[in-house]
């Protein structure tokens, strides 16, 4: 069994974070391993409280499953800190692991979950060890400083990404619905691939991003091809929003587990 593992926030609600990294593993038949980067308080209605984790502890994490157990890919979510930051890269640079970078920097309701001064040295530091990366709307906007209001706007921030060192590059388009569609743009070996599915019209989206990066890395610790993985990974997305759950008062989770069911 292949083994893969996510670097990221606890999500205590269990729609995003590392819990619903790990059911995304789970589903795609990998061995799911975690390093918690930060504790946060949440549910349905929003991030109410964060708690970093020390970075020491973080790197130990890290490091203890890659020399025992092995890493065949990795992904990062939440990060929070500049502190965690450092960690991801040094230890990525050591154990040379496949990186996939979901870049989590605010909740849905506007919390910063990568602190301000921590988004310089992520640009510096993690963009450029990325195999692939995938910002939203809002997220590709503070990387670049390019407001993004069209497909055209999209290809733009994704080749400023393209040149801060990633290898592949998806700006997701959720956040930019289009004639009852959403399309996702990718940037790959220099060439744009448009990815586009029907808008589905509900709240129930918690932990969309971290799904979708947590699908991609699924497939590639299983040595998939990184187009390929991508394109399963955003039709996996697909159903499991079409299929998602109405749990709490706000905003739903996915269901990470519809192609079982």
């Amino acid at each position: 069994m292949k083994k893969a593992l996510t670097i990221a926030g606890s999500d205590n609600s269990g729609g995003a974070g590392i819990q619903a990294d790990l059911k995304v593993f789970s589903a795609f038949g990998i061995y799911g391993m975690s390093a918690i980067t930060a504790i946060t308080v949440q549910n349905s209605l929003g991030v109410i409280n964060t708690y970093p984790v020390e970075p020491e502890i973080l790197y130990s994490q890290i490091s203890s499953v890659a020399e025992d157990i092995g890493i065949d890919a990795a992904k990062t979510g939440m990060l929070m800190n500049k502190e965690n930051v450092e960690v991801v890269y040094k230890t990525q640079q050591k154990y040379k692991f496949p990186l996939i970078v979901d870049t989590v920097i605010k909740s849905k309701n506007g919390r910063f979950l990568l602190e301000e001064d921590a988004i310089e040295i992520f640009i510096q530091k993690i963009i450029p060890i990325s195999l692939i990366i995938t910002p939203n709307k809002d997220e590709a906007e503070v990387i670049t400083g390019i407001k993004i209001s069209s497909i055209e706007d999209m290809k733009k921030a994704a080749t400023e990404i393209k040149k801060m060192g990633a290898e592949t590059v998806i700006i997701k388009g959720g956040h930019l619905p289009q004639d009852r569609t959403v399309t996702d743009v990718v940037l790959y070996n220099d060439e744009f691939i448009f990815l586009t599915y029907p808008f589905v019209d509900t709240q129930n989206t918690h932990g969309t991003g971290c799904t979708f990066s947590a699908a991609i890395t699924a497939l590639i610790a299983k040595g998939m091809e990184s187009l390929k993985a991508i394109r399963i990974a955003r039709a996996y997305v697909q159903g499991a929003i079409e299929n998602s759950l109405k749990t709490g008062k706000g905003t739903g989770s996915l269901n990470h587990f519809w192609t079982v069911m």
